[in-house]
């Protein structure tokens, strides 16, 4: 199984180089200002990709799919799977998605800091691959010399294990790592100065 992974396209999609794979996953931001023409123009491309799945978690720009407002969408979501707080089980593989983070209620998603605390707390137990736009703190999480992760979050990943967390929304801090069992992915796809794409990262099971 093929596991390739982006994040942070901001309407900039088109400039990938996508490699083929099982499963496409993209960990939020796919628009600038979340609005509907932005949003059925990358489900389009999205949905049109090679891959037998396409798994996508809504990031803090991405408004129009914060209403779940999907009738207008639904030419464009063959193959796609979006995940709100919830789980998708490919192969036995048991992915878990949430678009959520700490940004406060002006930005797609955004919780409070005193309900972000508990939202963590849904994250299954089974949860092989747990995807979120949100970094944890302080792994991957640094960008514009400020780290932009949750604790919260950081605590819930330590304590579970899952295999693989996969986020964006940090511009700056590309790349992966192993800490303990599990591998932590910022599969931001630009920095923030969206000239030259980094490379899907492509996780092999």
């Amino acid at each position: 199984m093929k596991l390739i992974c982006i994040a942070d396209t901001h309407t900039r999609e088109n400039l990938l180089n996508i490699p083929d794979g099982d499963i496409l996953i993209h960990a939020g931001d796919f628009s600038e200002v979340g609005t509907f023409h932005e949003t059925k123009a990358f489900l389009s491309w999205f949905s049109n990709q090679n891959h037998a799945y396409k798994i996508l978690v809504p990031g803090n720009h991405d408004f129009y799919l914060e209403k779940e407002r999907y009738e207008k969408l639904k030419p464009y979501l063959q193959g796609v799977h979006i995940l709100i707080n919830e789980s998708l089980i490919i192969n036995n593989l048991h992915f878990w998605g949430s678009p959520n983070t700490s940004l406060g209620e002006r930005w797609a998603f955004g919780l409070k800091v005193d309900q972000i605390e508990n939202h963590w707390e849904k994250i299954p137990r089974k949860a092989n691959i747990v995807i979120t736009h949100n970094p944890p703190y302080d792994i991957l999480d640094h960008t514009k010399n400020k780290h932009v992760g949750c604790p919260y979050l950081r605590r819930q990943i330590k304590c579970l294990q899952p295999d693989y967390h996969i986020f964006g929304h940090a511009h700056d801090n590309y790349g992966k790592i192993k800490l303990g069992k599990t591998t932590y992915i910022n599969a931001t796809s630009f920095d923030d100065k969206y000239i030259t794409p980094n490379k899907p990262i492509i996780i092999n099971l």
